[in-house]
């Protein structure tokens, strides 16, 4: 899901927590006071009607007054701040309220509406910590302050109620939270591995209709480049291109076809060791040294041998092309914990964090000829070994990548 979709699904559920809110605080507010004021003191034959001081019934109204701001935001995209309006209007003529009824009065403070209770079992639903804590340590604060004005004891009670209502609203916000992400996380896994599917199927159908033809066009190329001797000709680079044609179709079959490893019982000291020969020449070209470091003698790992020579001639003819100005390349083995570590680290440019995210996404690449494939044909293959690829990198200082393969 990307930012974009994820943001209109976002303001879509906000909207629809928003109007059932709206909802619920109107009926919950006046239907609390009405019962309050008007309903208990007419079965308990006590006074009936609101307090003579304070807001009264313009109190009502300029809740009310609120409504048309719903309906606005909405409709501007702005649904996230309706919440805190109301909350913050509810708080500001609540206190105005009770200082036009309680200050200068020998009258015990008694007050409170059920919508407080509202507001903190409610906060979860809008999956917002901010709003969450904003409204319990607003009535916290909000209840301190009365008992200090009011120099009365009765707040200790709805500051409990407030801090045991709020204890339940974490607890519900956390799991909510929690399900979300989960429900993100499977939901970006799935959508990988659709993709996946996807390229592989069509990456096997190009591959394998690239492949003959490429064939016949590199012999041909060959036999003109025998028949002419000439010093200036180009069919060098026209050879040299065709090869690279024919690796990016050898990574598609890799990523189209099923796993048709075969393992044998190999050393990791061979494979680096051939590897490592085959990159050197392009290395010393660059003034680039590589230096291998074997914790060892290590034990055979089981595994498919051209496969995994395949991985570490991508991931050091990555550092190699990454150094423009030369330096060293550290790979090191080793063998712990039944596993074997290994590691290729360099001294280039390095990536930013969030690059280093995408890498091994379909045809996502930092180099400017990339193809965005031989990353994730290396994850494929260490992913069938049952093994794991791990990236750290920090730029202008270097990259290091950090394969673990079981024993």
């Amino acid at each position: 899901m990307n930012d974009g979709t994820r943001e209109e699904v976002l303001r879509i559920e906000e909207v629809k927590a928003v109007k059932l809110f709206t909802l619920l605080f109107y009926f919950v507010y006046i239907g609390y006071d009405f019962a309050y004021y008007y309903l208990f003191p007419f079965y308990n034959q006590g006074e009936i009607g609101l307090p003579d001081k304070g807001l009264g019934y313009y109190l009502y109204g300029a809740l009310f007054l609120l409504l048309p701001i719903v309906p606005y935001l909405i409709k501007k995209g702005q649904p996230f701040l309706i919440k805190y309006i109301y909350f913050y209007a509810f708080l500001l003529l609540d206190v105005i309220n009770n200082l036009l009824i309680y200050w200068g009065t020998d009258s015990p403070y008694m007050n409170g509406n059920l919508v407080e209770v509202l507001f903190l079992i409610f906060s979860p639903i809008f999956v917002n910590k901010r709003f969450f804590w904003i409204i319990t340590v607003s009535l916290v604060l909000k209840y301190i302050m009365y008992g200090a004005l009011f120099h009365t004891a009765t707040v200790l009670f709805p500051i409990l109620l407030v801090l045991f209502l709020a204890l339940f609203g974490w607890i519900v916000l956390t799991r909510f939270i929690s399900y979300i992400n989960g429900m993100i996380f499977a939901y970006e896994e799935g959508k990988q591995k659709e993709k996946l599917a996807v390229v592989g199927q069509m990456a096997a159908s190009i591959a394998h209709e690239i492949k003959n033809p490429l064939s016949a066009l590199k012999g041909f190329t060959q036999l003109q480049l025998e028949k002419d001797k000439s010093n200036e000709n180009f069919y060098p680079i026209m050879l040299n291109e065709i090869d690279r044609i024919n690796l990016i179709v050898s990574d598609l079959l890799i990523l189209g076809k099923p796993s048709g490893a075969t393992k044998t019982q190999v050393r990791i000291e061979e494979i680096l060791k051939y590897v490592v020969s085959i990159i050197e020449p392009q290395a010393s070209r660059q003034i680039i040294t590589l230096r291998t470091e074997i914790a060892g003698p290590l034990p055979y790992v089981y595994c498919d041998e051209n496969q995994l020579k395949q991985v570490f001639l991508n991931l050091i003819k990555n550092s190699v092309e990454s150094m423009v100005d030369g330096g060293f390349i550290d790979i090191k083995a080793r063998f712990t914990n039944k596993e074997f570590v290994i590691s290729v680290q360099d001294e280039g440019e390095g990536i930013p964090q969030e690059q280093v995210e995408k890498l091994g996404e379909p045809f996502y690449t930092t180099k400017p000829n990339g193809t965005g494939l031989g990353l994730m044909v290396t994850k494929k293959i260490i992913e069938e070994h049952n093994g794991k690829l791990e990236i750290s990198s920090t730029p202008k200082k270097g990259t290091k990548v950090t394969i673990i393969l079981p024993a």
